[in-house]
């Protein structure tokens, strides 16, 4: 079969969705060896894999979200009858108004807008309930990322159980443990002007993630008359007005990296003590996996979809059980034994997520829309 992926995400900063859809042109040519796949991209997006065949699309001067529901109703099905693509796949949600004879394969990476709106500005909700539930009914198969999710969005979305699977999600195989030198440490440390022995955070800095308890837990942590200092890794995200006047009144022991290349996070997630995630609410949550691939203790909340993903390869609480984090927090930086325990067991949940366990189910779902 001939199998069109949409890949206009890859030049934007929905950073999540982004990575799951490189991860997915990474590594699906090691696992499937009979369908035929095209890539819709933009122009200026490297194309370098000779296992696709690339269709490119040039830049315009309309707004982006204007352009691109543009291209997808109007120029996408004309490519889709131009090169006899069977099934038209997209990580994000979105398929053309009208099909004909091909068959949509639609990524839904959760229904937090439903579960948690809050967190979202209105007019983004609106537009996710107004697009995401014709979607769905133009839509033969539809893939999430957890069974958590899974559940939420045939709850709040009406999808129908026979047409969702859940997948999880794995790490790209850079994340892993690694052996840094005296010298490479000390680089990276001065390059990103961050101190040793931090507890790391890597997501987008908004309210949803829980920053505010973050700062909360630090406080606790300075109370009991521990001086940790914190590294969040990531861009600004929704809400972060609210709380960047209390970051930086603790700049001294909460660090912000809002830019980092995915080599040096690789190894940024290796010189840290521990990894804290205290997120109200989460489709899947990759970036504790991908701490756990480096052998960095977890403490993480025990909503959504932690519990698939983190499991028992680390420490599990109520997200707003901030004396819950700072004690496990205390505990993993005195207790050499607990803290080598707690390293071993996120190693050993962490090899439950493999791409060959992803792909397989995907390149199946295709298989079975002949």
């Amino acid at each position: 079969m001939k199998i069109g992926i949409d890949a206009r995400l890859l030049s934007t900063k929905i950073r999540g969705t982004a990575r799951y859809l490189k991860n997915i042109l990474d590594y699906l040519p090691e696992f499937d060896h009979h369908n035929k796949y095209f890539v819709f991209q933009y122009e200026d997006i490297p194309c370098n894999n000779e296992f696709y065949q690339y269709i490119l699309i040039k830049r315009s001067r309309l707004p982006r979200q204007i352009y691109e529901h543009f291209w997808l109703n109007f120029i996408l099905p004309k490519i889709i009858k131009e090169f006899n693509i069977d099934i038209f796949f997209t990580p994000y949600v979105f398929v053309p108004f009208k099909k004909d004879g091909w068959k949509n394969v639609i990524v839904i990476h959760d229904a937090l807008t439903k579960v948690c709106g809050q967190y979202y500005s209105y007019h983004y909700r609106k537009y996710m309930d107004l697009l995401v539930p014709q979607s769905i009914k133009r839509s033969d198969a539809i893939v999430t990322v957890s069974e958590s999710a899974m559940r939420d969005i045939i709850k709040h979305f009406n999808a129908p159980s026979e047409k969702i699977n859940f997948l999880h999600l794995w790490t790209d195989k850079k994340y892993k443990q690694l052996t840094l030198s005296l010298q490479e440490k000390q680089f990276l440390l001065k390059k990103y002007n961050i101190p040793e022995d931090f507890v790391l955070f890597v997501s987008v800095l908004e309210e949803r993630k829980n920053i505010s308890g973050i700062i909360k837990i630090s406080d606790i942590l300075l109370g009991k008359g521990f001086n940790t200092n914190f590294v969040l890794v990531g861009r600004k995200g929704f809400g972060f007005n609210k709380i960047e006047k209390e970051l930086l009144k603790r700049k001294d022991r909460i660090y912000i990296l809002s830019d980092v290349g995915d080599d040096d996070l690789v190894k940024i997630y290796n010189i840290a003590k521990v990894f804290i995630f205290p997120s109200f609410n989460e489709g899947f949550g990759l970036p504790p996996l991908e701490a756990m691939k480096c052998g960095i203790p977890v403490v993480a909340s025990n909503n959504s979809s932690m519990p698939e993903v983190v499991g028992e390869g680390g420490l599990l609480g109520d997200a707003e059980d901030y004396d819950f984090f700072a004690e496990n927090i205390i505990k993993l930086f005195i207790d050499n034994p607990f803290y080598n325990l707690m390293s071993e067991k996120a190693l050993h949940q962490a090899r439950k997520f493999s791409a060959e366990k992803h792909l397989r189910k995907l390149i199946e779902i295709f298989d079975n829309l002949k």
